[in-house]
This record gives C-alpha cells, structure tokens and sequence, in this order.
C-alpha cells in the first residue's frame, strides 16, 4: 500500500510537470501549430492564423441561399450536400462564397429538419479549387438545440486544449436560411487535416468516427484513411481484451497513446460530459498518429456540460478502452494522479467563471444590436454556466479530499465505507439522503424506466472482496438488464451482478463479490427498475477483505 501511495505521489509530480509542459508549448506557439520554411507551410500558416482570429473576432452574419432545386434535394435526402450560396456580412462588406456544400447534422436530441433550425456542416472547397472560410475548409454550424448557453462546447474546448487534448475551437454566427431568420448558432471547426494539425506533425494518418452510441469495435467509419484497412484499429480492441493486467498494460503502451487516453478520459468527467465516450459512448473522434502507431481521442458534441456537480471523479469505466487502462493498477494510479493534478492546475489555478463571463457578455453585446430584451434574458445563460462551472470545481476539490483519505480495515477484515457517496440520477430516476426509521439511508426512487445510483470509490490492494449493505425495496418492478436486475450493488466496469431485490422486501443483507488488480474501485448501490424505490443504510456499507 506505501508503495502504491509512492507511486501516485511521483506519477502526481510527473503529470504536474508534464502538464506545466503541454501548458507552455502551447502558449508558446502559434493560435494552430508552426510554420515551416516551404511554401505550403507558409500558406498553411497563414491558413492557420486566419482562422484563430476567426475565433478571437467579432460575430458575424452568415446567409445560406439554396435554390429550389437544391432545397428540394436537401429535403429528400438530408445527409447529403447540396449546393449553395453563402454571404458574410462583416464591418468591410459582404463576403460572398459561392458554389459551398451544406448537409444537415446532428444526432436524437440536436437533428432538425430544413424546415426547423437544423445544425449544419458547410463545405467550402467543394466549389472552385482551394476555396476557404477564414483558413477552413470546412466548418459545423451548431443549433444548441441542447445548449441554450451557447457557450459550453466553446469554454470546455478551451479546458481541454490546455492539457493537450484535441478539441474543436468555436464561436458564434447569426444565421438566416433562404431569407428565414434561425437566430443564433455555434461555429465549430471540423476534424479536417486543418484541426488535425494543431496537434500532431503527421496529418496523414486514420481518423475514425466512433458513430452513435457505439464502441470501437461496432460499427466505426473512417473519416479519413483506407476505409479498408483496420489492422491498427483490430489491434487496439485485441490489447483491450487480453484478460491479463500485466499484459494488456503493455500491449496498450504499443498501440495506445495512454498519457493522452488518461487526459481525454479526466476531461470527460471533470466536465461532466454524460454524452461522450466514456459514458455513453458517444461524440467521440479517435486518431492514429502515424508517427507513433498510436491512438489518441478528442473531445466532441459538448453541448451538455457540468449538470451534475457530485458527479464522482474517482470511478470505473465499462467502455473498451477506458475499462481496459483503468482496471490495469499502473492505469488507476494514473488516472487518480491526473485528476488532481488537472485539478490543481487548471481548473483551480485559472478563473474559469470569469472566462464565461468574458464570452458571454461578447455574445451578449452581440444579441443586443439584434434584440436588446433577448440580451437581458441572455444575461441570466451566463449567470448559469458560470454557476454550474464554479460549483463543479468545487465538487472535484471536496471528492479529492475525500478520497486521499486512507482506508483501513479492522481486525475482522472488514471496510466501513462512510462519507463520500455521489448521486448519479437520469431521467426516470432520482435520490435523495433520507431518514427510515430514525436510520441515515440512501434512497432511490424510479418512476419510470431508469437506473439512477449512488457511487463513491475506494482505493484497493490487489485481491478478493466482499461488498455489502443492508437494504430494502417497495414496488420495485424489474427489467431485463446487461448489468443486473432490480436493487443491488455492484462494482462498475465489472461483471453483471447477479444480486437483486424485488418487489417489497425487509431490510435484508445485499452482497457483490469481486477481483481488483489494486487502485482506486468504484463501488455502486443502484435500482434498476421500471419504477419502485430502495433504501441502503448508510452505516452498513462495508468491504470485507477476501482470503
């Protein structure tokens, strides 16, 4: 256990410092990678530039005009391009771009139709040869549909590229579409060879996009490579899969860039972004850098941001790639490491609220000139996700003080497991910290299809536990589920649990055993069910060690 604790102190200082070095460099550079001495650098560099003050400039107006034609094949098949017109009103004039590709995007909860405020990608160089968009060649035009800040992708992009994890950069546009005012959008840079470049020196490797709610062994397409050869990607899922720690660790570090996997999987909770990979598997690019032979992931599709601000930091993953590098005990040490040093680094050391509120008010000073009552009632956006940010800080700092405080067991070999338990609720589902007779309980309450939860983590030596409570039930109605059935517990990224209670039920002992390879293990006290409740009492929480 000392030297497990030795261990996650040096890997601390060593993500502390590597940190402090991705921060530097990239302050250091250019706004999007360096200039080469050929004239395609040269022009790639002056690409770059006009971009990044895209990004830093003022926001403009953009108008699509699709001819009847073109609009009539955009709405019968909205996936594809067509063509149009694109004009930019700016301070020197309108800018028009003709002959542009426009498709319609967007996943369940953002897609809309023509007719509606659809989310947009526009091609530029479709049209006459080495046609750009302020240095682009592409671009995304977001609805928020999910996002009425307008502002979480674009502060959660700047987080993210602070320690070196690829994530669009974005600003704003008003839009009309054919002559229809749709109000306010996000531009959002796309993962072309042009994004690729701010990160790595080779753009010319395979870029997959992980599709909707999928793995990286279903279904992934390649956005830019042989679409044919998936050699590399085969090797990654076999590195994932090998059952032993010791040698899945290693066959990771061939073909995984695992500092950069760590960063990428730290940034997803830190900001509670439910919709990504490694919680939804979802709104995710990979990348194999050529260079290296190595994967490495990007943030996407932030529009949901910091909802829940207990949230727990110190956790399991279920995901291919994130279970297989955090059950490895070299992983878990990492990930702990790099959680409070992303913690003490960033997100504490620089006044993010205060960056919120710089971008809003640009946008908002933006709406007033169009409509100055939506400006006022935008004011109130800001105030929200400056709100949630600050109280999501706060939260990671409260978990890591609880969770780097030792554990110990007692002569018997049992854990009790106090302080520290974090909601995780869903639609259909909530808890709350109640009183059942006169006894402190966790409780759980589903109303329709759900499986909300309480979690906390607890760090671990290699071995064999036993983890239980005592708990009981009224109208739980289960359902059919990979992970278990009913009220239970459970260790996330684990084998389903086999545990369950049903119906109404008296308090009765509930137990989940399992294997850890050491490090940090996320315990979860769940109800999945149609509807019903559950109470855990929270003083019969505990780990027995295993012989």
């Amino acid at each position: 256990m000392k030297l497990l604790r030795l261990t996650t102190t040096l890997l601390v200082l060593g993500a502390s410092i590597l940190f402090s070095a991705t921060h530097a460099a990239e302050s250091a550079r250019a706004p999007v990678g360096k200039a080469a001495a050929t004239p395609k650098a040269g022009k790639d560099a002056k690409h770059r530039q006009a971009a990044a003050e895209f990004f830093a400039g003022q926001i403009p107006r953009l108008k699509i005009e699709l001819s009847p034609e073109q609009r009539d094949k955009l709405q019968k098949d909205e996936r594809n391009y067509a063509e149009a017109t694109l004009t930019e009103t700016t301070l020197a004039g309108p800018v028009i771009y003709q002959k542009v590709a426009i498709k319609l995007k967007g996943s369940a909860g953002s897609f809309q139709h023509l007719d509606g405020k659809p989310g947009m990608t526009v091609s530029f160089d479709k049209g006459k040869d080495g046609e750009r968009f302020h240095g682009m060649r592409k671009i995304h035009l977001n609805n928020c549909a999910q996002d009425g800040t307008y502002l979480n992708e674009l502060i959660a992009g700047e987080i993210a590229r602070k320690v070196g994890v690829p994530a669009s950069r974005c600003s704003h546009a008003f839009v009309e579409l054919n002559g229809r005012d749709l109000g306010l959008y996000v531009v959002k840079e796309a993962f072309t060879k042009d994004f690729l470049a701010a990160f790595y020196k080779n753009t010319d490797g395979d870029l997959y996009d992980g599709g909707f709610c999928a793995e990286v062994n279903e279904n992934t397409e390649k956005d830019q490579g042989d679409p044919n050869d998936k050699t590399a990607l085969k090797e990654l899922i076999a590195a994932c899969q090998e059952p032993d720690n010791d040698k899945r660790w290693v066959r990771l570090g061939k073909i995984l860039d695992i500092d950069k996997f760590i960063n990428f999987t730290v940034l997803e909770i830190a900001l509670v972004h439910w919709d990504g990979y490694n919680n939804n598997r979802n709104n995710y690019r990979f990348y194999r850098d050529p260079d290296s032979g190595k994967f490495s992931f990007f943030l996407h599709g932030m529009d949901q941001l910091f909802g829940e601000e207990n949230w727990p930091m110190m956790r399991g993953f279920d995901t291919l790639v994130g279970g297989a590098v955090t059950r490895c005990p070299q992983g878990a040490a990492l990930y702990k490491a790099r959680v409070e040093s992303v913690y003490q680094n960033l997100l504490v050391k620089e006044d993010w609220p205060a960056r919120v509120t710089a971008e809003g008010r640009r946008v908002r000073d933006a709406i007033a000139v169009k409509d100055g009552r939506w400006a006022k009632e935008y004011e109130n956006q800001i105030n929200e996700v400056r709100g949630r940010l600050s109280r999501r800080i706060a939260a990671i700092g409260r978990q890591l003080g609880v969770a780097m405080k030792p554990v110990v067991f007692d002569a018997k070999g049992a854990l009790k497991v106090g302080p520290g338990w974090a909601l995780q609720g869903g639609e259909g589902g909530q808890g709350d910290e109640v009183k059942l007779e006169n006894r402190d309980c966790l409780h759980l309450v589903v109303t329709g299809a759900a499986t909300p939860s309480w979690r906390q983590s607890v760090q671990l030596d290699a071995g064999r536990y036993r983890f239980e409570v005592m708990a009981r039930t009224r109208g739980v109605a289960a359902t059919d589920d990979e992970k278990g059935r009913g009220a239970g517990l459970r260790v996330s990224g684990q084998a389903k649990r086999a545990n369950a209670l049903e119906g109404d039920t008296a308090w009765q002992k509930v137990s989940y055993e399992f294997e850890t390879g050491g490090g940090d293990v996320p315990l979860v006290a769940e109800l999945r069910a149609a509807k019903g409740e559950v109470w855990f009492l929270r003083d019969t929480f505990q780990i027995i060690r295993g012989k």
